[in-house]
């Protein structure tokens, strides 16, 4: 059952058809490797969220604009909850384990409503859906403008440990800008807790003369354990980075594709071929002179379902 195919980002400006993915690879955001890449992953569960510099609404803008198209590559099936700024997390059943100390006012519940686009707040999430939702959240941030602030933000990054997936954005020029918003006071978040990201992607300054690029796309990588049972907490990996010089991208995906396979249930040469074959296709689809954004998702969803890639969702960190 298709329960949500778009999105809505709270305070979000109307991206434009041009806005697309497809697009995106056209304008040079980013290639059709790295999209390639993060496709396989998104599609695996993994969290994405999209940083850039600047606090001004062009640059928030921005990064929602960018977050709103790479969420193209996330299937339509995927149960998705936009979540506001009050949300109380009533869905949550965790949430006090998760340090949420806030006192709950659930309205009396009735018969469960059918699924629609919209979330059902009131409704606990269903174990069956957890790995399948993906959390909606707009800006972290430590105060508004922001859209989850504070201690919802720090409970948005914990369940991200149960298995959810994530959208969001946060302001930071690079990873370790992002890192310290968080780490800081009201959000304070431990460094395990934000091994939990996932993928990071940053981008690059921009202006009205040079389109939306992708300076870095960054990969925080989960606690491990050694042959010892010790647990190791591993250093950020570098999928891609932009070459100015060069006017290319260049990757390093290749240095950690076994724990990336890992992550969304594959093995790595098939994870390889899987990311290769989604370049491909993008390579092929942005040629084309599709009509609009919906006709683009169609064919992501149709290249999907010609070419079924058998994923469980991404484990919890």
């Amino acid at each position: 059952m298709v329960w949500a195919t778009t999105v809505q980002l709270r305070g979000a400006p109307d991206v434009p058809e041009a806005a697309s993915i497809l697009g995106a690879i056209r304008r040079g955001t980013l290639d059709p490797e790295l999209a390639g890449l993060l496709w396989v992953l998104l599609e695996g569960g993994v969290p994405l969220v999209v940083a850039g510099p600047g606090g001004a609404p062009v640059d928030l803008e921005r990064r929602r604009m960018t977050l709103d198209l790479l969420l193209d590559l996330v299937p339509a099936d995927r149960f998705r909850r936009t979540l506001s700024q009050t949300d109380e997390f009533p869905w949550l059943a965790e949430r006090a384990s998760l340090g949420w100390s806030r006192t709950l006012s659930i309205p009396e519940q009735g018969p469960t409503p059918a699924r629609t686009g919209a979330s059902n707040l009131a409704q606990p999430a269903p174990l069956a859906e957890l790995g399948r939702s993906l959390l909606l959240a707009g800006e972290l941030g430590a105060a508004p403008p922001a859209d989850t602030v504070g201690d919802r933000a720090r409970l948005v990054v914990r369940a991200l440990g149960l298995g959810f997936g994530l959208g969001a954005t946060v302001q930071g020029a690079r990873l370790e800008d992002v890192v310290e918003t968080l780490r800081a006071q009201p959000i304070g978040l431990t460094d395990n807790e934000l091994s939990h990201l996932g993928v990071v992607v940053v981008l690059a300054p921009g202006d009205d003369t040079q389109p939306t690029r992708v300076a870095a796309a960054h990969y925080l990588r989960p606690l491990a354990r050694d042959a010892h049972g010790h647990t190791q907490r591993l250093p950020p990996a570098v999928l891609a980075t932009w070459a100015p010089g060069q006017r290319r991208f260049e990757h390093f995906a290749w240095g950690v594709a076994a724990e990336l396979a890992d992550r969304v249930g594959r093995r790595a040469g098939d994870f390889e071929l899987e990311r290769a074959r989604r370049a491909e296709a993008l390579t092929g689809l942005a040629a084309l002179d599709l009509p609009d954004r919906i006709a683009e998702r169609v064919a992501l969803q149709q290249f999907r379902h010609d070419n079924a890639m058998v994923t469980r969702p991404g484990r919890p960190a």
